[in-house]
């Protein structure tokens, strides 16, 4: 038992450095510095609890939040259950099933700076498909710029990620085909149709895996950064800034990095408290077929 033990920790032991060098040590500088006047270069100095107590005055933070809670409830009622529907129909086998898996994935593989870019022709005011899409469908004077008019922007920016589900997509099809296939034989023997299977039986065994996307699509919003940068720039105004763009502004471009760092806290504390209460609220530790 000693020596299975030692060698316990010696596989470990490298997996626990770079977890502190990569992790822990720069969350402790971080939330160390959110108390001090920091440029980033210098000596920091210790000033309590300024920077927190800043927050609520500051409309940029208070957009970023609003923002941020916003994609997550998206995340969490559009991009995860359009992700799960895709993979409940290619479950089913359709013409081209295999095809239609595969390039679900494509989006995953195109650079998050590609992507963007790719959108920024798309919503295009001049020769952008979007509007050109509009006007064809007898919209001939409907004119937007998508990504710079305080009407569009949002959406505009959500457009760009939420129906890429390739990765929720893989995830539940994965778990789809470890449902023994009885279930549903034996459901459609006794007259349930394709929707009535799914409903009443596939979806309760998924909400683990369901729990694990939304988990996944909530906390990856919450960090967003390369879309809005890239297309918005957290424009107009601050009606599209995300947590991230705000710390990477204020680090980089005012250098004022304690400020940056004590927001750094709270998407670090929103975070975790996401993860938290989603995992609660699905019971991900649980597994759905023992109940």
């Amino acid at each position: 038992m000693t020596r299975s033990r030692l060698w316990i920790a010696v596989f470990l032991i490298p997996t626990l450095l770079l977890f502190t060098l990569i992790y822990a040590i720069p969350i402790i500088v971080m939330v160390a510095t959110s108390f001090s006047d920091w440029d980033g270069f210098g000596r920091p100095e210790f000033i309590g609890l300024d920077n927190y107590g800043n927050l609520p005055g500051d409309r940029q933070f208070l957009l970023a939040v609003r923002n941020s809670l916003l994609w997550g409830l998206i995340a969490a009622g559009i991009h995860v259950p359009f992700g799960v529907a895709v993979a409940l129909i290619l479950n089913r086998r359709p013409f081209g099933w295999r095809f239609i898996r595969s390039i679900s994935l494509l989006p995953n593989l195109i650079p998050p700076a590609a992507l963007a870019i790719i959108y920024v022709f798309v919503f295009n005011p001049g020769i952008g498909l979007a509007n050109q899409l509009i006007q064809a469908f007898g919209f001939e004077n409907f004119q937007a710029n998508w990504f710079f008019e305080p009407g569009t922007a949002f959406l505009a920016v959500t457009i760009v990620w939420v129906f890429y589900a390739g990765v929720i997509i893989l995830i539940t099809m994965a778990e789809l085909a470890a449902i023994p296939p009885e279930l549903r034989e034996s459901a459609l023997v006794d007259g349930a149709t394709e929707r009535q299977v799914d409903w009443h039986i596939h979806v309760p065994l998924l909400r683990n895996v369901v729990g694990v996307g939304v988990i996944i699509a909530v906390t990856e919003v919450f960090k967003t950064f390369e879309y809005v940068f890239l297309t918005t720039g957290g424009g107009p105004g601050a009606e599209t800034m995300s947590l991230g763009l705000l710390i990477y502004n204020l680090a980089t471009v005012r250098f004022n990095s304690g400020y940056a760092n004590a927001i750094g806290v709270v998407l670090l504390i929103m975070g975790l408290l996401a993860f938290v209460l989603l995992a609660r609220a699905f019971r991900v530790t649980e597994s759905a077929r023992t109940r």
